[in-house]
């Protein structure tokens, strides 16, 4: 079945799609928000799920899950809805793209708002968490460059494709897709290490 045809013929998950996408038109930064929210908070649960806590006896912390899902909420969807309008009027993409022009759009991803965002994301997830201000500016001296570091490596490619041929209302939604697989892959490593260090 097509998305073309009547919304009576249509399937649940043809309903479903063809509502969100309706979101994404007349309410765009609150479908991100929400979008992101629930994505941030699916894979602060899946990588707690993977990786249990031995010093919590591996409960799942819901303070942790409510902080990636209010983050995502508040600060990321938006926000990266912003930037991805501001980009797109700094440096308007073109029918013709050559490789220049898709670099540059990237590195200002990459060297601009990348750095600032990881930087506001370690501090306030740690505030929301509960641990304080302290705790805070200690976790971005001790992650903030290895964190920036793998994220430049990692998600640079993955950048290059979503600000350059993803369309700008679905790019909020292709990071936070990536995201997730990321977070899982992250606890995944994270567990195959515990294990073999056991």
């Amino acid at each position: 079945m097509s998305l073309s045809k009547d919304k009576g013929e249509q399937n649940p998950l043809e309903k479903a799609l063809a509502a969100y996408i309706e979101a994404l038109q007349t309410k765009p930064v609150l479908t991100k928000a929400v979008t992101s929210g629930c994505i941030s908070a699916i894979g602060s649960l899946v990588s707690q799920l993977i990786v249990p806590n031995p010093a919590n006896g591996g409960k799942i912390v819901w303070r942790s899950v409510a902080a990636y899902a209010a983050f995502g909420f508040v600060v990321s969807g938006p926000l990266i809805h912003k930037f991805y309008i501001l980009l797109d009027k700094m440096m308007p993409p073109k029918k013709e793209k050559t490789a220049l022009d898709g670099i540059k759009r990237v590195v200002v991803d990459r060297l601009v708002f990348a750095p600032p965002f990881l930087l506001l994301f370690l501090y306030v997830i740690t505030i929301l968490e509960g641990q304080g201000h302290q705790a805070a500016i200690a976790r971005i001296r001790e992650s903030f460059f290895p964190v920036l570091k793998l994220n430049l490596q990692v998600w640079t490619v993955f950048q290059y494709v979503n600000v350059n041929y993803v369309p700008p209302k679905y790019r909020v939604l292709f990071g936070n897709a990536l995201a997730l697989i990321w977070s899982v892959f992250v606890a995944s490593k994270r567990r195959k290490m515990a294990l073999a260090n056991k």
